[in-house]
């Protein structure tokens, strides 16, 4: 033994014992070890990607929702200036003076209000870059209005009340064409009478009238000129207004496609996003909806089974009619009533008899009785002798010997004796025999009845039924005791609790009396009935199957629906 004192040295066996106890209690704490430190490095690792998710996700969202406002706003303002600027060609050098001052003041908060669409989104999120963006578009928009008015008002001299730029210029222009061609024609005059042969003192009064037209023409086609050129620098900066105002502009929507854009890819590089992606892209969410629906159903279906199954199956199962054996030879012999189950009982011997006792029931027997081996309970059905353990019984014989049998294993078994008269005929499962008291020479009598054709007996998983004929005395085995009543108005018990029941008697299912023990698994669904009449039920107080741990499954739980199937 591993304890043992006496041992100079530590058993060789229990060392190795302890180390390898040793080494797997390392071992699993080393592989929880590695788990956490795996756990902790993935969240390390994706808790950025956690924390940012949902900022980058809002602000995508946001700052692209925000598109059809930013143009919205970008037409609104170059709208608004461009009805401005169609207004100042009607102003006086008074108004445009006015008005110039107005939009300079205008604009101071824009400008300063006016900042970086990156510190807008961090202090006030997509909805600041967007107002962000109207600001700085207004301030653009009285910038080009301001430079266009100032352009205006440079040549406001040039133009008449609520005349327009071009139509000044080609005034102006219409101007110099005809002093240019009064200059032409008083020239061509004026060398006409210098070239001919009248003295100048006679034609002096017409050549100075020419020589004044010139003049005239020649101040006018200057004015004209000038304010061509005034008119024409107007042209220039307004033009230069509007597309500065318009690069500007470009640049503003440029810079929020950009920033967009920007955060557009970050929130494609993050790790849950991309996760999200790979997950909608393989139909992960299709699919996890389906499993959902389907765990929905598969943990609906045992309920709705149960629903069918106790309203449905069950009442057409007892709505059907009752097993009755027909055992030949009668069986009208009533079963008497048996003593109650005790942990043991004596079995004494008439003349003529003999005991056949298990194993691991026999407890004490007489020193005087001839003692041998019964291979065999029933020689005509060896293969329930053997599956049930009806083999290798003790046989013992002796008028007047008494037998003990006693469970010498199982603390929880009882017996108690059936007797069987001559005539009498009994239902019995061979796995409930402790013993059996039979006449010498005539042995005890089994007969198998099949009852394929019945619903009640697929449903209670029993197709075939063993019959034992009397005389006998049957040593009845069960847990906790064994009890045997009479049948009298019928009466209902669980499946699993009968051992046996007299042969007259109808036996059926019916259906378990209360429906939510039934539905949340407390109970079966069916119940095992036998209807009145004068015979007696055998049952178990304690079943094995209610005393293990759980319910039998695998091959164990093969095993029994086999061993109950064929009335074992």
């Amino acid at each position: 033994m591993c304890g043992l004192w006496r041992a100079p040295v530590p058993h060789y066996g229990c060392r190795m014992a302890t180390i390898g106890r040793v080494m797997g209690w390392l071992g699993r704490k080393g592989l929880l070890y590695l788990a956490l430190v795996g756990a902790i490095l993935f969240y390390w690792s994706t808790r950025p990607s956690f924390e940012s998710y949902g900022r980058l996700r809002d602000t995508a969202a946001g700052l692209q929702a925000g598109r059809a406002d930013v143009a919205a706003a970008g037409t609104g303002a170059i709208d608004a200036a461009n009805a401005r600027v169609a207004a100042a060609g009607a102003m006086g050098a008074a108004a445009l003076d006015a008005r110039i001052a107005a939009a300079t003041a205008e604009r101071a908060p824009l400008q300063a209000a006016c900042g970086g669409d990156l510190g807008a989104l961090v202090l006030r999120g997509a909805g600041g870059v967007v107002e962000n963006r109207r600001r700085c578009f207004q301030a653009t928009m009285l910038t080009r209005e301001i430079d266009t008015l100032r352009a205006i008002r440079g040549s406001v001299d040039a133009r008449r009340p609520g005349e327009t730029v071009d139509a000044a210029i080609a005034r102006h222009r219409r101007v110099m064409a005809r002093a240019a061609a009064i200059d032409r024609a008083a020239r061509a005059k004026l060398a006409i009478l210098d070239g001919d042969y009248v003295p100048d003192f006679l034609q002096r009064t017409d050549m100075a009238a020419l020589r004044v037209l010139i003049a005239s023409a020649g101040r006018y086609h200057t004015t004209a000129r000038r304010n061509v050129e005034a008119l024409t620098a107007t042209q220039r900066g307004v033009a230069g207004a509007t597309q500065a105002a318009g690069a500007a502009m470009t640049r503003a929507r440029d810079a929020y496609a950009a920033l967009t854009d920007e955060r557009a890819r970050a929130l494609t590089d993050n790790r849950i996003e991309q996760a999200r992606t790979w997950a909608e892209a393989n139909e992960v969410p299709r699919a996890m909806r389906a499993a959902g629906i389907a765990l929905l159903l598969i943990l609906a279906m045992p309920l709705l089974i149960r629903l069918f199954c106790y309203y449905v199956l069950a009442p057409v199962a007892m709505r059907r009619a009752a097993i009755r054996l027909a055992v030949p030879g009668g069986a009208g012999v009533a079963i008497p009533p048996a003593d109650r189950s005790a942990t043991s009982v004596g079995v004494r011997l008439d003349e003529g008899w003999e005991v056949l006792v298990r194993q691991d029931y026999l407890q004490t027997t007489s020193h005087a009785g001839a003692k041998g081996t019964q291979w065999l309970l029933d020689w005509r059905h060896p293969f329930a002798s053997v599956v049930t353990g009806l083999t290798f019984l003790t046989r013992i014989r002796g008028a007047g010997e008494v037998t003990t049998v006693s469970a010498t294993r199982d603390p929880f078994a009882e017996v108690t004796v059936v007797d069987l008269p001559d005539g009498a005929a009994c239902v019995l499962h061979p796995r409930a025999l402790a013993a059996v008291a039979q006449p010498i020479g005539r042995a005890l009598r089994v007969t198998s009845h099949w009852r394929l054709g019945s619903l009640n007996a697929w449903l209670t998983l029993q197709l075939r039924y063993l019959v034992f004929h009397g005389p006998a005395r049957l040593v009845v085995k069960g847990g906790r005791g064994v009890r045997v009543e009479r049948a009298e108005r019928g009466r209902v018990f669980g499946q699993d609790q009968l051992v046996g029941f007299s042969a007259d008697l109808a036996y059926s299912v019916t259906r378990t009396e209360t429906f939510w023990p039934y539905l949340l698994g407390r109970e079966s669904l069916l119940k095992d009935r036998v209807e009145a009449g004068g015979g007696v039920l055998i049952v178990e107080e304690a079943p094995f199957a209610g005393r293990r741990a759980g319910p039998a499954r695998g091959i164990e739980g093969m095993i029994d629906a086999g061993l109950k199937m064929f009335g074992m």
